[in-house]
């Protein structure tokens, strides 16, 4: 194993570099012992250290024992959890399987959030440390209730939707698929819009969106039993809400209760001047009928979108779609040049899927590219092959 080079692409995030390692470490028995000694365990804390979730969680389940100290004594998840790293903490706490026992991590990771909160450990710190965030998924494990208005007062103390706090709170909230949290929400979002408060809004309408993802393992429905509730109440938000984070959870809640007559009504943000609202409306593309004329001209402008993001949901919308024409097809070829490797990489699946040989150089190198399973493209164009095939047998 090459450690210094390991660690030089952790320092300056180089995930896949890392990524690429572990892909072969167990085709090397030499790298294999180094991973699970002391050099996996040196790996481990500046992948920590360095905020680098993904990798830390990959060198666990590569091995790496992440209960064992760190360089000078430092217990891995006491640090995460006292310095609020959630995803980390998350990452390094994947194998325990029983957070109920009475020396688990779990509990000494909650002890050390709790204190280190009320210290007042990381104020000032830009982003803010996530400690909420931790004792909000560290309690869930250890099955200590909290009201959905605890957890959105955790959420608001930020108010920072891109926060893990306010994640976490919602997730939490979402879990327990119930009529009683979707009557919360909306009671919440109701209120919030007459008294202007615009984060109280915005938490709520981020409840309504998740509660529709279906987290609850015990529902045998195929659909939460208030999506008609949901889909009424949204449906008016999309006229009169005017902030534009707001608008985009109405857009991706409607979105994902409305039936497919109802999809359309999301068409009229398609050239709404905030760049995520109009990649929910990009991302709504694959339910909706792209061989309506209005629809598929909305989603030929968005393929054009100045936003990759925005651009590469709307070209993968064409990619899932079976409408074909010379338009499209133009539009697709144009796209083989774009400097957005995932725009590029559904522009040339999508004319592939068309028979159009156009989009094939693009494939053959991206797949040129391709070393394992974790470089970039790998798993879009293995999904990619399975569509190949079912589209043209035998080829």
């Amino acid at each position: 194993m090459d450690l210094p080079s390991l660690l030089a692409a952790i320092e300056r995030g180089d995930d896949t570099t890392v990524f690429e390692f572990l892909e072969g470490v167990f085709l090397d028995d030499v790298a294999y012992d180094g991973l699970i000694g002391d050099d996996g365990v040196t790996l481990l804390a500046a992948a920590a250290y360095a905020g680098r979730h993904e990798v830390v969680d990959r060198l666990v389940g590569r091995g790496v024992d992440p209960a064992r100290p760190w360089a000078d004594g430092v217990d891995p998840v006491t640090w995460a959890a006292e310095n609020g790293a959630y995803w980390v903490l998350n990452a390094l706490l994947s194998p325990d399987r029983d957070p109920l026992r009475v020396d688990s991590p779990h509990r000494r990771a909650l002890w050390g959030a709790r204190a280190a909160l009320e210290a007042g450990v990381g104020a000032g710190s830009v982003p803010p440390p996530a400690h909420r965030a931790v004792i909000t998924g560290l309690e869930a494990r250890l099955g200590v209730h909290r009201t959905p208005d605890e957890l959105m007062a955790r959420a608001l103390v930020h108010a920072d939707p891109e926060h893990d706090d306010w994640l976490a709170s919602l997730f939490r909230i979402a879990e327990p698929e119930s009529q009683e949290r979707f009557d919360w929400a909306r009671k919440v979002a109701e209120g919030a819009g007459e008294a202007g408060s615009l984060d109280r809004r915005r938490f709520a309408l981020d409840a309504i969106n998740f509660l529709g993802f279906g987290f609850n393992p015990d529902n045998g429905n195929d659909e939460p039993p208030f999506t008609r509730e949901a889909a009424a109440f949204l449906r008016p938000q999309l006229d009169t809400e005017q902030d534009p984070y707001a608008l985009r959870t109405v857009i991706a809640a409607f979105t994902g209760y409305c039936s497919r007559e109802e999809l359309p009504a999301v068409l009229a943000y398609a050239d709404h001047p905030d760049p995520g609202v109009r990649h929910c409306v990009a991302l709504a593309f694959p339910g909706l009928l792209t061989d309506r004329p209005d629809a598929l001209a909305a989603l030929l402008r968005l393929a054009d979108d100045p936003a990759p993001a925005t651009r590469t949901s709307a070209l993968h919308a064409l990619t899932c779609s079976a409408v074909d024409n010379p338009a499209i097809r133009g539009v697709l070829a144009a796209h083989l040049t774009d400097p957005h490797f995932d725009a590029r990489l559904e522009a040339a699946a999508a004319l592939a899927l068309r028979g159009d040989e156009r989009g094939t150089p693009v494939l053959d190198e991206i797949r040129r590219g391709i070393k394992n399973r974790s470089s970039r493209g790998a798993g879009r164009l293995e999904d990619l092959q399975y569509q190949l095939r079912a589209a043209f047998p035998g080829m």
